[in-house]
């Protein structure tokens, strides 16, 4: 309706409101002249008052017919910046997107470090969803995160609209594949809806890092798995989630699937029971194998083998990466197997044992290098590594001049659990050019030089960056040596010898 034709319903409405008593008034006038022309008068003025009226019912009419359009705006800014749908979109990046009912993105959320990496220097603010989804799978495929080793995606939809969650949910899963497959990846994907008004979820979500997605996947893990730690999960990437899960015949039917978690950078089960029996000293032909699935433990992936020989239950932890035997649990007695040394020697009285095998532990310089290669650091300075046996990871913190870096690293496989970079101040920046001359390694020659060690049964050096010294701990021939060097000259500053 117009602004004139909203004008004119009122003003009609108001005549018929208004009564009509003038030819009434006249007649009784006929006997009483005087008071019909006071009567007269009066109506006139009546008139004239009532044209006012009109005018002002006009007047009216025309900011009625304003609020409706102003209305009518208010109503269609708010549909655009309302919220209809929260997708969250998993690989080990986390990203949530928030879209309005036209399919434009509202927000996009980092919800971890590797997603703040995709969505470097994008705007994706007021572009279309297809669009924006599109730039993300790129993002990810370019920067390594998504490939023949890692093609699984976690596809998740937050809308009070189940219809319209199923319709995004089967559109993304076929715009993410065919993306992918045009980058010669098979992709994994699955897809769930969600619900963020959980409040459970959300504090899980907020607590990891991660999206409510993720956490709802992690969620129906641990509900099936009492084992499972929610911690732990976390962690790990979709497609590690997505390979434990399947291992483990965990059942995911609230999710849409297609295709099949890679597994090609890992060992397969076969060769993980093989390093086992062959540890064992024991053929499968001989055994009664009980489980044999792939799983997380301290950082690494790992198949976690159990069987039985005789009267003997074996478990094993075997590296899914290297094969190398990690753990090894031995209850009870293998009679067919008596005089093996193998296991002898891994044997105590009450015939139960529990070894991890800390020979097996890569080197302290390995470490190092792998730190710098992940940080692309060529050459690094006040370089501090130090191994805590207990959790089985070394701690490598270097500097490069402009940042301070801090690395751990799993010291059986080799792999980076966690990293961290910071932007030297002034005062760190003058300490690291100037504050060190002599090497960790020469640190380590100077302390055994003086202790006449040559061939000591384990050493182990850090730097203290506010003392400006090095730490050389070591022990040989029933005793405990500690040294501190200056790191500026090599000059020693104590040291002490403990027997063990």
């Amino acid at each position: 309706m117009t602004n004139r034709e909203i004008e004119n319903r009122l003003a009609e409405e108001i005549r018929q409101a208004t009564p009509n008593v003038l030819a009434q008034v006249l007649q009784q006038c006929q006997t009483q002249k005087e008071e019909c022309t006071d009567m007269a008068n009066q109506m006139e003025v009546q008139v004239v008052n009532t044209s006012k009226r009109k005018k002002w019912i006009a007047g009216l009419a025309s900011a009625a017919a304003a609020v409706v359009v102003v209305a009518g705006a208010g109503i269609f800014g708010y549909n655009y910046m309302a919220v209809d749908s929260v997708i969250g979109i998993d690989v080990n990046p986390s990203i949530e997107l928030e879209i309005n009912r036209q399919d434009k993105v509202l927000k996009v959320e980092a919800l971890n470090q590797d997603a703040n990496e995709i969505l470097d220097g994008m705007e994706l603010k007021g572009v279309d969803f297809d669009v924006a989804v599109n730039a993300l799978i790129g993002s990810m495929l370019k920067n390594g995160y998504i490939d023949e080793l890692k093609n699984s995606i976690l596809i998740s939809v937050d809308n009070d609209d189940a219809e319209k969650s199923a319709e995004l949910e089967n559109r993304l899963m076929e715009e993410i594949s065919a993306i992918l497959s045009s980058s010669q990846v098979d992709p994994a994907l699955k897809a769930q809806t969600v619900s963020a008004e959980s409040d459970e979820l959300q504090k899980l979500s907020e607590q990891y890092q991660i999206s409510v997605g993720k956490a709802s996947l992690i969620q129906s893990i641990c509900a099936q798995d009492s084992t499972k730690q929610f911690a732990d999960l976390a962690k790990l990437s979709i497609n590690d989630l997505y390979l434990i899960a399947d291992s483990q015949k965990v059942n995911l039917d609230d999710t849409i699937t297609q295709g099949n978690p890679s597994d090609k950078a890992y060992i397969d089960v076969e060769k993980a029971k093989s390093a086992a029996f062959a540890h064992a000293g024991v053929s499968a032909s001989e055994v009664q194998l009980l489980k044999a699935e792939l799983d997380f433990d301290d950082g690494v992936m790992v198949y976690e083998i159990e069987f039985v020989r005789g009267n003997a239950e074996y478990e094993y932890d075997i590296d899914a990466v290297t094969a190398k035997v990690l753990k090894v649990e031995k209850d009870g007695t293998d009679n067919s197997q008596q005089a093996n040394s193998s296991n002898s020697s891994s044997e105590n009285s009450q015939g139960g044992n529990n070894s991890t095998g800390n020979n097996s532990f890569i080197s302290k310089e390995e470490a190092k290098n792998i730190a710098l290669k992940a940080a692309g650091v060529n050459q690094a300075k006040n370089v501090k590594v130090s191994l805590d046996r207990d959790d089985r990871e070394y701690n490598v913190e270097f500097m490069d001049g402009e940042f301070e870096y801090d690395y751990e690293i799993h010291a059986v496989s080799g792999k980076v659990l966690a990293a961290d970079k910071e932007r030297l101040d002034d005062d760190d920046r003058n300490s690291s050019s100037t504050g060190v001359i002599i090497s960790e390694e020469e640190a380590k020659s100077i302390a055994l030089k003086q202790a006449g060690i040559s061939d000591p049964d384990w050493i182990e050096a850090s730097f203290d960056g506010e003392d400006n010294k090095y730490d050389v701990e070591f022990a040989a021939s029933g005793y405990e040596y500690d040294y501190e060097i200056n790191a500026q000259n090599g000059k020693i500053m104590e040291y002490d010898r403990e027997r063990l």
